[in-house]
């Protein structure tokens, strides 16, 4: 049996991603490289990366995790029996996003009879009852009722892959087909992400003050795969939903087939006249970089605001949605493995704008400042994300207007400055329209230090430092981890005037305290250098 090792870390900063490699146990107290359920993001093998805090009870505002192997996972963090599904035998590995406390285990089974075992273990899952549950399934994770609340499985045409991002490993260098899924949540990082009282749902609306989902396996069945349907004995139990295309309501021929219906949030009345646009999407980074979106096809509504796209080539896509007087909207992803069918309905709201200006302290105007409304919901709280709202610079006057945002929706503003700290922070909510929006861009200063040992030599292996505001009530507040050089020397730069804690110790983002923890001042323009002796191994914070 090959041992699991962490391969690396995707850090995602708004439009920039980092990826690093992680090797050693080192990197994480507490023995979290054994990948106990759901804590792969608390791994924090960061480099050079700062978060704004108050998404996660650490400070990651979006860190995909990932490690490759079998070594067996505990289950003390997880419902019942989920472990035993989790150390299957044919797993290549493990992932989680930090944005989505649900953990990702991906297998490779030897034929239908391992996966038939694999179907007896996951149906003797116990999880708690509820009436209303999240979907793990479907495209964008829609909400279900189900009154049973039954474990779930789900069929995919195949053939799929280990996720892109797993590839950037040391040792996974090649596509790596997997025949199924098994996804889990942590209870607790579920409900401390989503159902705090206190809590920003920042476009999260979807899962916001929502239970945990129930345990759910994706099986993908053709296209090499070693999972025949036919011979697969499903457990009374567990519920089944077809995704495959012969399992669509009409059987698309000479390509993929897209159905739509468009209505107004407003009335509620379908929308005729509406165009259902495909924006092929670019399947790797590279290509994405290189690429400008290429549209693949487009439909207008009728009288019943239905309309449908056939013959379309395989491929993934995004689909827009625009109509006369309304923000555009993106209501998912549509991928086509061949004769894929696919059918939504969407809500529009007519079109609306925010405005402001940006200021330094002494409330001198700001041009040429990058401006831009992420996270931006509707009336109605869902997500709603529209291709046309794009960032915008301050005019001679510092003032700026973003455009195609919907009607008495809110939006949360950036103002994207190297060197400079916003205010108010960047996960305030604004009513769309908005008419006089301030915001003040301060000055930043920069913490520089060094970790050692007692001894004052330089520390062994890899050694991380953290950095945020005292206390608990971290929401809005700046703060980031990184990994520091082979010396021991760390800087962190950009930081907003105020105290900080410093600390080596992965304590202080989990629990706010670190028994190596230095306070430092950090001035505007100004340098604060801070020494931080690393605590010894399995000390508590004081």
């Amino acid at each position: 049996m090959s041992k699991s090792r962490v391969v690396g870390l995707i850090v995602d900063r708004g439009e920039e991603q980092l990826s690093m490699p992680c090797t050693t146990s080192e990197q994480v107290r507490a023995g979290s490289v054994r990948l106990t359920m759901g804590r792969l993001g608390k791994l924090l093998a960061l480099s050079g990366s700062f978060v704004v805090f108050g998404v996660w009870p650490v400070p990651l505002f979006a860190m995909t995790s990932f490690s490759e192997g079998d070594e067996p996972v505990g289950g003390e963090m997880a419902p019942l029996g989920a472990a035993k599904v989790a150390n299957s035998p044919g797993r290549l590995g493990c992932w989680e996003h930090g944005m989505m406390p649900v953990t990702h285990y991906e297998f490779r089974s030897k034929d239908t009879a391992a996966f038939n075992e694999a179907l007896k273990a996951f149906a003797a899952i116990q999880v708690p009852m509820s009436l209303w549950r999240p979907s793990l399934a479907g495209e964008g994770g829609s909400f279900e009722c189900d009154e049973a609340h039954r474990l779930t499985l789900v069929l995919h045409d195949g053939p799929e892959y280990l996720p892109e991002f797993m590839l950037r490993g040391e040792t996974v260098k090649e596509k790596r087909q997997l025949d199924w899924r098994f996804s889990v949540s942590t209870p607790i990082n579920w409900h401390l992400r989503f159902n705090q009282p206190t809590r920003s749902p920042l476009g999260d609306w979807r899962y916001f003050h929502k239970p945990p989902p129930p345990p759910q396996i994706d099986a993908y069945i053709g296209g090499g795969g070693r999972i025949i349907w036919k011979d697969v004995q499903v457990p009374a139990n567990i519920r089944v939903i077809d995704q495959r295309a012969e399992a669509a309501p009409v059987q698309p021929v000479g390509g993929g087939l897209v159905r739509g219906t468009v209505y107004s949030m407003l009335t509620g009345q379908p929308i005729s006249g509406a165009a259902i646009i495909l924006v092929r999407i670019a399947e790797t980074d590279k290509q994405a970089e290189s690429a400008t979106p290429q549209e693949a096809g487009r439909a207008k509504t009728d009288s019943r605001g239905f309309a449908e796209l056939s013959a379309i080539p395989a491929g993934r896509y995004s689909i827009v949605v625009r109509a006369d007087k309304c923000a555009a909207r993106t209501p998912g992803e549509y991928t086509n493995k061949g004769n894929s069918y696919h059918e939504f309905a969407v809500e529009l709201l007519n079109e609306s704008s925010v405005k402001g200006c940006v200021t330094d302290t002494e409330g001198h105007p700001l041009p040429g400042i990058p401006v831009a409304a992420n996270d931006t919901l509707a009336v109605d709280g869902m997500p709603y994300t529209s291709p046309d709202a794009q960032p915008v610079m301050t005019d001679e006057k510092g003032c700026f207007v973003i455009r195609s945002l919907p009607w008495q929706g809110f939006t949360a503003i950036h103002c994207n400055v190297p060197g400079l700290h916003q205010t108010p922070s960047i996960v305030e909510l604004y009513r769309i329209p908005s008419e006089e929006l301030k915001f003040v861009m301060t000055g930043t200063g920069t913490v520089r230090g060094k970790v050692t040992e007692h001894d004052g030599k330089a520390p062994a292996g890899e050694v991380h430092v953290h950095i945020q505001k005292p206390g608990r009530n971290l929401v809005g507040t700046w703060g980031g981890s990184m990994k520091c050089q082979a010396d021991g020397r760390f800087e962190f730069q950009g930081v907003p005037p105020g105290e900080y804690l410093v600390s080596a110790d992965a304590l202080l983002p989990m629990e706010g305290k670190a028994a190596d923890a230095k306070s430092v001042t950090v001035k505007a323009g100004e340098t604060a250098e801070v020494e931080i002796t690393k605590a010894a191994s399995g000390k508590s914070a004081q």
